[in-house]
């Protein structure tokens, strides 16, 4: 009987090159990856950096919006109606006294039943006329306290001055500077401006000379 040869020789050649492999793995492993000599290592500076960064635009800004502030007027317009047999002089200082402001009186209408005047004799009594009259205008104007706002050149107010045109049921007609009470009758309205320290200011016409220097210049 003949045998089956055994591979020995050539399986143990086989193992003997597999373990050759694998000690010749385990003994030089892969090498690193090459770097490049030129590259350098920087490390995060703990200084800030100055200037605005690339890139960068300036930012709107906003503007803040004027705010007006709610103010008085400098200028209040009153309509007045005044009772019959009323002292109508102690009706407008009322309204300047319970306003501390000055006042102006710019119309008046209605009847008045007695008018005191200033005489223009020096040292005359004054003059009281009995009505009824009918109210044609009263003006004037009253400074509270006196005060106000004097510029260079111009003249100092009085205080208290006031004038009236009245007229009588046989349409004769009086004027004059009212030098105590005023009755009212009957629908006696003012129309009665307010203000606070008024600026008294001078005013200055053009000359007549001039207006003749440019009536001749436009004839030539």
């Amino acid at each position: 009987m003949s045998s089956n040869p055994t591979p020995s020789s050539h399986s143990d050649s086989v193992s003997s090159d597999d373990h050759h492999i694998g000690s010749s793995s385990q003994r030089s492993p892969p090498p690193p990856a090459a770097t490049s000599t030129n590259q350098q290592v920087t490390t995060p500076s703990s200084r800030k950096p100055r200037g605005r960064p690339l890139g960068s635009k300036n930012k709107s800004r906003s503007i803040p919006l004027p705010v007006s502030l709610p103010t008085e007027p400098f200028v209040n317009v009153v309509v007045v109606n005044v009772d019959p047999n009323r002292d109508i002089m102690e009706c407008i200082l009322d309204i300047a006294h319970q306003g501390q402001v000055s006042l102006s009186v710019l119309s008046a209408f209605g009847t008045v039943n007695s008018v005191t005047l200033r005489n223009s004799t020096h040292g005359a009594p004054y003059l009281v006329l009995h009505g009824p009259f009918k109210l044609l205008s009263l003006t004037g104007s009253y400074l509270y306290n006196n005060h106000y706002t004097l510029h260079l050149g111009s003249t100092p107010p009085s205080p208290l001055s006031f004038g009236i045109n009245f007229s009588t049921t046989k349409g004769e007609i009086f004027t004059g500077v009212i030098g105590g009470r005023v009755v009212a009758g009957e629908g006696v309205t003012l129309t009665v401006s307010t203000y606070k320290n008024p600026h008294i200011l001078k005013y200055t016409p053009e000359s007549d000379e001039g207006d003749h220097n440019n009536s001749n210049n436009n004839d030539k």
